[in-house]
């Protein structure tokens, strides 16, 4: 599926698509140790849907902190999660990519810490 077609889906049905997309992994996403352990392929999955959240929250959707029932996770927690696991991976600090607070990455800057804490690998495989 082409980024745009993904990316209108995602926008269209936040909330299914986010189940369908990281509920294979939902007991690695409770756990960092256990997203570390899981296999690249499968972080990947989880990178690139971190990647997409980014964009949707920048559209103006996200978590609605208002909804206590609202299952999307919200993005800057999701950012921070995928780095730590990542960093756990890579056995390296965040430091190294240059900011700590995930809140400061700018756009596109989630997939690029994520290559440098891979070693240079810039796009997460699907």
């Amino acid at each position: 599926m082409s980024d745009g077609r993904e990316l209108r889906l995602a926008l269209e049905h936040p909330r299914g698509t986010e189940q369908r997309r990281l509920g294979p992994f939902r007991a690695a996403l409770n756990d960092t140790a256990r997203y570390a352990a899981l296999p690249q392929a499968d972080r990947d999955a989880i990178v690139a849907w971190a990647v997409l959240r980014e964009t949707m929250a920048e559209r103006g959707v996200d978590n609605d902190p208002t909804n206590l029932a609202d299952p999307l996770i919200p993005a800057e927690r999701l950012a921070a999660f995928v780095l730590k696991g990542e960093q756990i991976v890579a056995s390296r600090n965040v430091s190294r990519v240059g900011r700590t607070d995930v809140g400061s990455l700018a756009t596109g800057a989630l997939a690029n810490a994520v290559a440098q804490l891979r070693g240079g690998d810039r796009s997460p495989r699907r």
